[in-house]
């Protein structure tokens, strides 16, 4: 999903108080009536409401309303931690498994070290035995705008709208809106100005009504880590806010994101979408870490059939749509399938630079004839700096990539 920094922003009413190519050569990234109390803290600040949030959009237009009448509760508000920021250094550990990087697990999964083991339904998503508090059964957009606010155990309905800092969504089943949106945005939306430090962990991100329109979490200023993502158009989307500064600040560990919903008539590709399951278009201090990312893709209903087949756009895109790239580390993923499994596109600035080390890739990516494939495709050698790209290993046999047709690395020109 590619990005535009034209806005339309529509009027907000609060109804109640409380509460982002081709594919060929070069390629772009492209029944509840009322809402039971839940595991919320603090309650002033989250609205539902039928506002469509301020965010970079293709093609903006109305955005449906829908009624609410979700009254949440206060409870204790654990601290939320800070976002760590990336680092360059190679990892010189190549064992069979990529090098464990931080112990990044909570509660049960306390043991779980990023980059040491493969992310799946199992390990992601709502933690097992967790009991969840129905939550804005409406479908209304919820949106955040007290700073320190925590959703936990929630089955949480409507697009989550965040406009605060330190806000956590945590062990939550998220089925996002009922509604087409009027434009790009997430399930977790976080393009707001106001937005720092989101903590997005252990959630379930599968939307009951898929869209051309809906990502699974898309923004800045946020750390998403365990997460299960399933049924988006994009699974993550990652930029510095267009106009504002060139940080990013995301981090993305362990998350698992698979099967995304392909659409024939994406208002932005006369191809479809192009359905990638991280696309990073612009900023700095971005960490891709320790994530399962398969770039397969179904067909969402009513949609004809895909060009590329089952097979969906990017596994990882690293392109500089928004902002030239700096900082940026992808290290010790599990990379399969789509048009390429990891992307390197210098965009509209004349050179790139990011780290893409230790990650394990599959073979299953679009065989463009004779057995023509893609793991890790980089647009222009000359604009190209990639640090550590000779560490990156196919998951099978555990041998290196090497540069050349059957290789696994590839360059455009």
């Amino acid at each position: 999903m590619a990005i535009r920094t034209e806005n339309k922003k529509l009027r907000a009413t609060t109804l109640s108080a409380a509460v982002l190519a081709s594919a060929a050569l070069a390629l772009t990234g492209c029944g509840q009536t009322a809402a039971k109390n839940g595991n919320i803290s603090p309650s002033a600040g989250v609205e539902a409401s039928a506002t469509q949030d301020s965010s970079p959009t293709r093609t903006p237009a109305p955005s449906p309303s829908a009624p609410a009448s979700a009254t949440p509760t206060a409870s204790a508000t654990p601290s939320a931690s800070a976002a760590p920021k990336p680092s360059t250094s190679a990892n010189a550990n190549l064992a069979a498994q990529p090098a464990p990087l931080a112990n990044t697990g909570t509660g049960s999964r306390a043991g779980l070290v990023t980059g040491s083991y493969k992310p799946t339904e199992a390990t992601t998503g709502v933690p097992a035995g967790t009991a969840l508090t129905p939550y804005n059964t409406s479908g209304a957009d919820l949106v955040i705008t007290t700073d320190g606010t925590v959703l936990d155990s929630l089955d949480i309905y409507g697009d989550i709208k965040v406009r605060a800092k330190n806000v956590v969504i945590k062990n939550s089943r998220l089925h996002g809106g009922r509604q087409i949106p009027g434009g790009n945005t997430g399930i977790i939306d976080a393009n707001n100005a106001n937005v720092s430090n989101l903590v997005v962990e252990d959630n379930t991100i599968i939307p009951d009504a898929p869209s051309y329109y809906r990502d699974g979490i898309v923004g800045h200023d946020y750390t998403a880590k365990r997460n299960h993502i399933k049924g988006t158009n994009d699974g993550m989307g990652i930029f510095n806010r267009p106009g504002g500064p060139v940080q990013a600040n995301v981090t993305a560990e362990s998350n698992y994101i698979h099967a995304l919903t392909f659409w024939s008539n994406d208002p932005a590709h006369s191809d479809g979408t192009h359905n990638d399951g991280i696309q990073v278009q612009g900023g700095t201090n971005i960490r891709i870490a320790g994530n399962n990312v398969v770039a397969n893709a179904v067909l969402g209903a009513g949609s004809g059939p895909s060009p590329r087949g089952e097979h969906a756009g990017i596994g990882i895109m690293l392109q500089q749509n928004v902002a030239k790239l700096e900082n940026v580390v992808v290290d010790g993923n599990w990379v399969d399938d789509g048009q390429t499994s990891i992307n390197i596109d210098n965009g509209k600035y004349s050179n790139i630079t990011v780290t893409v080390q230790n990650n394990l890739l599959g073979r299953n990516q679009l065989d463009y004839g004779n057995g023509s494939k893609y793991p890790i495709r980089i647009i222009s050698r000359a604009a190209s700096t990639v640090i550590g790209l000779e560490t990156n290993r196919w998951a099978d046999t555990l041998a290196f990539l090497v540069e050349g047709r059957d290789g696994g690395i590839r360059y455009n020109s």
